[in-house]
């Protein structure tokens, strides 16, 4: 999503060095930027702010001597916003979080939310006097896909019908394996095979659903973003919460049924004709038959 401030940035500073921070396993997926030059990985989920490791973060950045820190995202990780509001950047700039500290020189005062997040950037770049820069497609190597496909979709998966399911919790409420065992059991009745994408937090469902169904269905862990895109090429469509996946699939213009608790319209473009929605204020209610 913030693609194409990266872009900007390069199309109106081209000579300038640009770094990513971003998550451990967010790292290769960031590597695929061709305008970007160089990428900083942090543990922004688990370590805790006076910890020694996010302290040393701390000190690293502020020895880069940038000249301007963005931080991208309304509610991006509080660590995140901590590290981009002590990296000594000359300027920095970023939405400002309601209850906390002011760390920005220039902060951004959020009074709609429910606009497509990636347009929301355009805040950014019209503080900064610079134009959007061009739409930004993703896509990735053809032959890396292909043994991708080869290595894990082999058997009865290299024929037919392949559907994706995320399982990742994105939301406040989380479904169930009872409910995702529904999803498997009335994609699996019409003839098709599923790939369960997952964290380790979803161990205990996945195992579930591979005991239940055995050989028809696939999981993969999504520790790497590169290979869960290569494994989603291969799939027909994606069943999917408001996770890391779901924006990927998106921006393959991958077809996708997004299950979403809020208000989809920050996290789906306009007018997009590649997604499905099913929006629940319970999402312990959504049924396999729903979906299909």
């Amino acid at each position: 999503m913030g693609a194409p401030v990266y872009k900007a940035l390069r199309e109106h500073y081209p000579d300038s060095e640009i770094v990513i921070l971003c998550d451990h396993h967010k790292e290769a997926l960031a590597r695929q930027i061709s305008f970007v030059d160089e990428v900083i990985t942090a543990n922004l989920d688990g370590a805790r702010l006076w910890s020694p490791q996010v302290q040393e973060m701390n000190d690293a950045l502020r020895n880069l001597n940038f000249d301007l820190a963005l931080c991208l995202g309304p509610d991006c990780s509080f660590r995140l916003f901590h590290l981009c509001g002590n990296s000594g950047a000359h300027v920095r700039l970023g939405f400002g979080r309601p209850g906390f500290d002011d760390l920005f020189n220039i902060t951004i005062v959020q009074t709609n939310n429910h606009i497509f997040e990636s347009d929301q950037y355009d805040t950014i770049l019209n503080l900064m006097g610079l134009q959007k820069g061009h739409a930004v497609s993703w896509s990735f190597s053809q032959q890396d896909a292909r043994q991708a496909r080869l290595r894990y979709l082999d058997g009865e998966f290299s024929r037919g019908i392949i559907i994706g399911l995320d399982l990742s919790r994105s939301e406040a409420q989380a479904m169930t394996a009872g409910q995702f065992s529904n999803i498997v059991d009335e994609i699996i009745k019409r003839g098709a095979h599923v790939v369960i994408f997952f964290t380790f937090a979803e161990k205990k469902k996945v195992n579930y659903l591979k005991k239940k169904y055995g050989n028809r269905v696939l999981a993969f862990e999504q520790e790497d973003l590169v290979r869960v895109a290569a494994l989603l090429e291969g799939c027909s469509v994606l069943v999917s919460g408001n996770t890391e996946v779901l924006h990927l699939a998106v921006s393959l213009k991958m077809l996708t049924i997004g299950i979403f608790y809020e208000d989809p319209q920050r996290w789906i473009p306009p007018n997009s004709k590649f997604v499905k929605v099913i929006q629940t204020n319970n999402l312990r209610s959504v049924t396999g038959s729903q979906v299909v």
